[in-house]
């Protein structure tokens, strides 16, 4: 958004810029000032607008919020309860903030300020698109909004007139204290000057007063006043303090100082905090909806990309298989045309020779035999007997080893020992051994136990 329309209502006219920013430095393009009712067709085909409105039911109280409700989500609601006890018959909108100096441990004191809600919806009549809004206000916080980006001092008093209205703002620490809107009616054009100037003073005097603990040493001027000689002359007369006058000129460019007293409450509602804006419900509504809108849009988007991703991925595995799938086919109706059909006869005779194998590995205890295998690799057997009794396989292998040492028939006995134990885990064996130490022969017998088996085991013998 670069480009866009800042306008100010006040006094049945509108005050027009058009703006853009470009690397964080505004530029006005132009400016127009038109009649109340000429607003609705200007803005018709517009957008990005930013509004700032005088309206004449809008006041500004204090309300002590107790600290429990203050530091819960609750505050809001409170200071509306607290609002609607006195303005019960209308909607209101408002915004409020924390004051800067607390004096109460158990209270927190809240500025609030309340705009008649159907009034204020009625003075943005001429927007016939609410979602072309991007901030709306008042014109006092307009002025807060510019006072704030050009004013370094704590505390200050601000002051914006134009032929008719007077508005006084006291600042401390960037936050509203204060605030009076005064419309100017003059007995005469010779009085008006003295009429400002009362008003202003008597205002000051009064915030004075009410604000004994600070020092506002600081009257900023705006508006018509800062281009006027005699008021800010008899103002220093009466009250004690410093005049400057609020100049804009450091982010927009190519204004004069003259000019830019006419662009103050425009150039403020740009730079306006969400806390000091006025958004009607049904702004807010729009907002919603939009957002809510373009998150869908987003969202469906995003889910659109996917099933499209992992569509054409499905597609592509498809034709792969489907490729592969014909290739296999035509390679199986090659091999199936060269293929060698056999007669019965000679089928037969394989199935057969395939049944006589299968019987043979069936009656061959091939598995037990696995078994042996940390055995036989210890020693070739000498002797290995097997029958099958009803499907139960018996078998007897011998073993026989020499030795030329007496410490190796020794380790080999032992070792032996071990790998049987580990194979007896598996199936049933037993064992008998017999030692010659004369020849030093480790002899050994391993043979199957069964059921019946009667049996026992020998232990090893010495020869």
């Amino acid at each position: 958004m670069s480009k866009f329309y800042s306008i100010s209502v006040m006094n049945g006219y509108a005050f027009i810029l058009y703006l853009e920013n470009k690397n964080k430095n505004l530029t006005i393009l132009d400016d127009e000032e038109i009649e109340l009712s000429e607003l609705p067709s200007f803005i018709k085909n517009k957008k990005n607008l930013y509004i700032n409105l005088q309206q004449k039911f809008e006041f500004s109280e204090n309300i002590q919020v107790p600290v429990a409700i203050a530091t819960s989500r609750n505050v809001k609601n409170y200071l509306l309860y607290k609002i609607k006890e006195s303005n019960s018959e209308i909607d209101v909108l408002f915004n409020f903030h924390k004051l800067p100096k607390q004096n109460d441990e158990e209270y927190i004191s809240y500025n609030v300020d309340v705009l008649d809600e159907k009034a204020y919806l009625d003075a943005l009549d001429f927007v016939d698109d609410f979602s072309k809004i991007k901030s709306s206000t008042t014109s006092k916080f307009a002025l807060l909004s510019l006072a704030n980006q050009c004013i370094t001092q704590n505390f200050y008093i601000c002051v914006y007139t134009t032929a008719k209205i007077i508005i006084i703002l006291a600042v401390e620490n960037k936050e509203l204290i204060f605030s009076r809107t005064i419309i100017v009616e003059p007995s005469s054009a010779e009085t008006m000057q003295m009429d400002i100037t009362e008003q202003i003073t008597q205002t000051i005097s009064y915030i004075n007063n009410q604000f004994r603990d600070i020092q506002f040493k600081t009257l900023v001027l705006s508006g018509s006043i800062a281009l006027d000689d005699v008021i800010p002359q008899h103002i220093m007369m009466f009250n004690n303090v410093e005049i400057s006058v609020l100049y804009p000129n450091t982010f927009v460019q190519n204004i004069d100082a003259e000019e830019s007293q006419t662009y103050i409450l425009p150039l403020g509602t740009l730079f306006l905090p969400k806390s000091n804006q006025f958004l009607p419900k049904v702004v807010l509504g729009i907002r919603q909806f939009n957002i809510t809108a373009l998150l869908s849009l987003i969202a469906s988007s995003i889910l659109l990309c996917f099933m499209f991703y992992f569509t054409f991925n499905a597609y592509e595995k498809y034709s792969e298989l489907s490729d592969k799938n014909q290739l296999l086919s035509a390679k199986y109706a090659q091999v199936r045309a060269q293929a060698k059909i056999l007669p019965q006869k000679e089928l037969s005779r394989y199935a057969n020779h395939i049944y006589m194998v299968n019987k043979y590995f069936k009656n061959t205890p091939a598995d037990e035999l696995k078994l042996l295998e940390p055995l036989v690799n210890m020693s070739k057997p000498i002797k290995f007997e097997y029958k099958d009794k009803d499907g139960q396989i018996d078998f007897k292998v011998d073993f026989e080893k020499k030795f030329t040492k007496l410490i190796n028939l020794y380790k080999f006995g032992e070792e032996f020992n071990n790998r049987f134990n580990d194979i007896n885990s598996s199936i049933k064996i037993d064992k008998s051994v017999v030692i010659d130490y004369k020849t030093l022969t480790y002899k050994v017998q391993i043979h199957t136990v069964n059921k019946n088996d009667n049996r026992t085991r020998v232990k090893a013998r010495r020869l």
